[in-house]
């Protein structure tokens, strides 16, 4: 993923001007504090939806999750809208996403 996520997008960008990057564009395209919505793509496994679900919401509160099945049923589209109040909560939700096995791609 590239964008928001922070990572530089594999691009060689130095981590710290990578993640200046992402705030940026964050705080220009969001007005914070404000329900963020996130899609992660993942494989349909009841070990990863738990452990998806688990690092946008680590300590369980409620948030609006909702799942929509491929068509063959392999994958697993995850929606949320998380309340966050800053753009650096978003990148940390990125980061625990990312490191979620059975994880394909985070939007």
């Amino acid at each position: 993923m590239t964008g928001a996520d922070g990572d530089g997008g594999g691009s060689g960008e130095d981590p710290e001007a990578a993640r200046a990057r992402a705030l940026a564009l964050l705080e220009a395209t969001h007005q914070f504090p404000c329900a963020y919505e996130l899609t992660v793509i993942a494989f349909n496994q009841e070990v990863t939806t738990v452990a998806v679900r688990d690092a946008v919401v680590p300590d369980g509160d409620p948030v609006a999750h909702r799942t929509v099945e491929s068509r063959a049923g392999k994958y697993l589209s995850h929606r949320f809208a998380v309340q966050v109040s800053a753009a650096g909560e978003v990148l940390e939700i990125y980061a625990r996403v990312r490191g979620v096995e059975g994880v394909v791609t985070i939007l």
